[in-house]
């Protein structure tokens, strides 16, 4: 399973309006690139964690989620696509998902137990 996602500008604007999370290094490039020196706008980790939870519902049609854990690796950038990725677990009552930078770093992993 793998989707592609290319985030932008307003998507991370949008998310950190609708979280209530001011930190500027979500929606004010300069800000995010001169004062805290990255490279580009972060993406969010609720928001990366949120499209992994959504993309094991849209492949588990039928099933619901009883658990959920995740682990943030490496950060996201509004620069550059990223890979939401799946497989369901060996005896098919969870989905292990990742979300992969560009070079292929895993920055988010989790596990989604299924009901």
């Amino acid at each position: 399973m793998r989707r592609r996602v290319t985030p932008d500008p307003v998507l991370l604007f949008r998310f950190s309006a609708l979280t209530f999370n001011s930190h500027r290094i979500h929606y004010d490039r300069p800000w995010a690139m001169e004062r805290e020196g990255y490279p580009a706008l972060v993406v969010h980790g609720p928001l990366t964690s949120t499209l992994l939870i959504d993309f094991a519902r849209d492949h588990t049609r039928g099933r619901a989620l009883a658990t959920y854990e995740t682990q943030a690796r490496a950060p996201l950038f509004d620069t550059a696509a990223f890979e939401l990725r799946g497989r369901p677990s060996a005896d098919g009552r969870a989905v292990e998902l990742w979300a992969v930078t560009p070079d292929g770093t895993v920055a988010m992993s989790a596990r989604a137990e299924l009901a």
